[in-house]
């Protein structure tokens, strides 16, 4: 990869890139053990994670659908607040096509709970950007507007990427089957030259710079992110 933080890639490229991804999808088992929720697990009113989300309300990705076409592969990545009893709720959403590098979604999601945290050093997120953005109208709706919305791109066969994602898809109330996590993926290929599991992961922004030689996460404001989502598709480029 060059210095582009973003870069195209022709047909062939994305091509060759999708393949690869397709065959580092995580199987079920490794998911289960690194805290991601599960149709299996997902019981009731359990809210996995600390979210407000509770595993009844918990949607499947869709099926496919051969008359609709669907993207092949996003990475995403949320934001996310405190609202009562220290739970948390989705307050951003950024989508991106991993073959493409199109922007799909790049929005704040007006929070469907009073706000008691926003914890701006790490999400970003502060009461008068939302409140704005929420004033203009071009805040999405709560998390189920924000969930439908990644679906319209999206079906269970879409390849799913983010860094530490079972965070992501609990505050979006989403089971997955097709997922490629960089914090996964990066343990895997440090730990499997040694013949035994990993024991640690590193954070996108460790990986960020180590790998592609650039900061992000480094503003006093917090995590922006579309630049955690753009830094996750770069890591899938380069590593891939």
């Amino acid at each position: 990869m060059t210095g582009d933080i973003n870069p195209n890639l022709s047909v062939a490229e994305q091509e060759q890139l999708f393949d690869q991804l397709l065959s580092k999808v995580h199987p079920d088992e490794l998911l289960w053990r690194q805290h991601f929720t599960t149709i299996s697990t997902c019981i009731g009113s359990r809210r996995p994670a600390g979210g407000i989300i509770a595993c009844n309300e918990f949607l499947s990705s869709p099926v496919p659908d051969a008359t609709k076409a669907k993207r092949q592969a996003l990475a995403l990545d949320c934001e996310m607040v405190g609202v009562e009893s220290g739970l948390k709720e989705l307050a951003y959403l950024a989508v991106v096509d991993i073959l493409t590098g199109e922007v799909l979604v790049n929005a704040f999601v007006s929070p469907t709970r009073v706000v008691q945290k926003w914890n701006t050093r790490w999400s970003g997120i502060r009461y008068t950007d939302m409140k704005t953005a929420v004033k203009k109208r071009v805040a999405i709706k709560g998390w189920k507007a924000a969930r439908s919305m990644l679906f319209e791109h999206m079906d269970s066969k879409t390849i799913l990427a983010g860094h530490a994602l079972h965070n992501d898809l609990n505050v979006l109330g989403i089971l997955h089957p097709t997922i490629v996590d960089t914090a996964i993926m990066s343990a895997d290929e440090v730990y499997r030259p040694l013949g035994r599991p990993f024991r640690r992961t590193w954070s996108l922004k460790s990986l960020t710079n180590d790998i592609l030689g650039y900061e992000i996460q480094g503003e006093r404001r917090g995590h922006s992110a579309l630049e955690d989502t753009v830094a996750t598709r770069g890591l899938l480029i380069h590593c891939n």
